[in-house]
């Protein structure tokens, strides 16, 4: 129990690190999340994916084959800033029933295939990069070991999302040309501060409710 509990919030703080004072660094693992959430959608809604494209500055892009319906591209827009949220969620839910490979080894599916889309230097050095880190973890790393990694790999996703949508209001990044919220204000008329509103609730909601699964998992000793 003990221990299950020291993996859960030793993981926590790591993770936090890793999204906060960090952020320079870490920006560029969220962000394939980000993109990664867009392009998932897109094919769940049976849409084709032309290009996956990552930038320099932290930012990415995903550009459908063809047209895309109204309602398909609001739904696909939403993916993007609570896609970390969601994997997150996922991932903690796969946690608290034992799954820790195979939050791992989806984690690496998803990546590869992701891989097919991706065009540009950036996204050829980013998405491999993470593929490897995950392969070593999944392959190399004993069983306490593995554990704290994929633990701290939820919780980034989780504590990630809400770090890039807190920047994100506070630098009124909404008020941007072109990101998810102006678009989705073109595309609905509502207010892109209110769309930012939302994603920041969305993922602060996550965290809260993934992170709670986690700790109280631990403490009961699952």
């Amino acid at each position: 129990m003990a221990g299950g509990s020291n993996v859960a919030w030793t993981a926590a703080l790591l993770s936090w690190v890793l999204a906060v004072p960090l952020w320079y660094v870490s920006k560029f693992a969220l962000v394939i999340a980000h993109e990664g959430g867009h392009a998932l959608l897109a094919k769940l809604l049976f849409r084709s994916i032309e290009s996956i494209r990552f930038q320099r500055d932290g930012s990415g892009a995903v550009k459908p084959a063809g047209d895309v319906p109204w309602l398909f591209t609001i739904v696909i827009l939403l993916a993007g800033y609570l896609g970390p949220s969601a994997f997150g969620l996922m991932g903690a839910w796969m946690l608290i029933h034992g799954h820790v490979q195979q939050v791992l080894w989806a984690s690496l599916a998803f990546l590869v295939v992701m891989l097919i889309a991706v065009r540009g230097l950036m996204g050829w050095l980013l998405v491999p990069a993470l593929i490897v880190v995950i392969w070593m973890v999944a392959t190399r790393a004993d069983g306490p070991v593995q554990a704290l990694y994929t633990h701290m790999w939820v919780w980034f996703l989780l504590i990630g999302a809400v770090q890039r949508m807190l920047l994100f209001v506070l630098a009124r990044q909404y008020d941007d040309e072109s990101n998810d919220a102006v678009s989705l204000q073109s595309l609905t008329l509502i207010p892109s501060a209110i769309w930012a509103f939302v994603f920041l609730v969305g993922t602060i909601a996550a965290l809260a409710y993934g992170g709670g699964l986690l700790l109280r998992s631990a403490a009961a000793g699952v």
